[in-house]
């Protein structure tokens, strides 16, 4: 046997025969829930509503699993930051949201980052640049009627434009099952979790979609002093998403 048929046979033995990369994720753990056809469904419904593939089906795997316990919970969804809909869309359709006694919330600015509400290490990293430069690439979604005409097929979903927190009063929700923030900025995030807290269900889940992402130090920083602050901790997710569950001492 030549050295290139043996080294190959070496590697056989010992390197993994499966890898997922994806996300600025790799693992060569089991990723079996990319064949499940139910998830390839609500995938495929969030690209349609970004109308590109993020390829991050981990993300948005986690996503699912967090809507599905949260279904069973008194309480409406919320999502803050929604874009183009790409999440919120995967999970309206693997709940068959239209059969689903919920509102589903879902607050934008439609307007990029509000640069008033940047932090000084977060305007030094250069997020107002970054914002102004998503918008104009199409990155951010600018156009409230595209996302409109995206959630027009399930009755409960309501779409709220406006700065967070000041627009959060428009959400008449009595309970909050499920809370995902996405905002790309550190102070709304915090600031509206503060406000909805009261609202937020025991036992509801808040999925934080930058906590420990690439290039979101500031995020991960500012939600750490608010867990110490309240009194909670956050699950650092491989994938960059942060997990919270809420129990009644959270806040007390």
């Amino acid at each position: 046997m030549n050295l290139t048929g043996h080294l190959g046979k070496i590697a056989g033995r010992f390197l993994p025969k499966r890898f997922f990369c994806e996300d600025a994720l790799l693992t060569t753990h089991s990723h079996a829930f990319t064949e499940d056809l139910a998830f390839q469904r609500a995938y495929a419904r969030g690209v349609q509503a970004a109308g590109k593939n993020y390829n991050n089906r981990w993300r948005v795997h986690v996503a699912l699993w967090v809507a599905e316990q949260c279904v069973k919970l008194e309480g409406d969804f919320v999502e803050l930051g929604v874009n183009y809909g790409s999440t919120s869309s995967a999970i309206m359709s693997h709940l068959n949201w239209n059969n689903v006694q919920k509102r589903f919330w879902l607050v934008d600015s439609f307007s990029g980052v509000d640069v008033r509400q940047l932090s000084q290490a977060e305007i030094r990293s250069g997020s107002d640049a970054s914002s102004s430069e998503n918008i104009s690439s199409g990155a951010y979604n600018a156009n409230l009627e595209i996302c409109r005409k995206n959630f027009s097929e399930w009755q409960s979903a309501i779409i709220i434009k406006g700065w967070i927190p000041q627009c959060l009063h428009e959400i008449a929700a009595e309970k909050i099952a499920f809370l995902h923030i996405d905002l790309n900025s550190s102070r709304p995030e915090v600031d509206a979790f503060r406000e909805l807290l009261p609202k937020l269900a025991p036992g509801a889940l808040i999925l934080l979609d930058d906590y420990s992402y690439c290039c979101f130090e500031n995020t991960r920083i500012a939600w750490d002093a608010l867990s110490a602050q309240l009194g909670f901790t956050i699950l650092n997710l491989p994938t960059g998403q942060g997990l919270i569950y809420i129990t009644p001492a959270i806040g007390s």
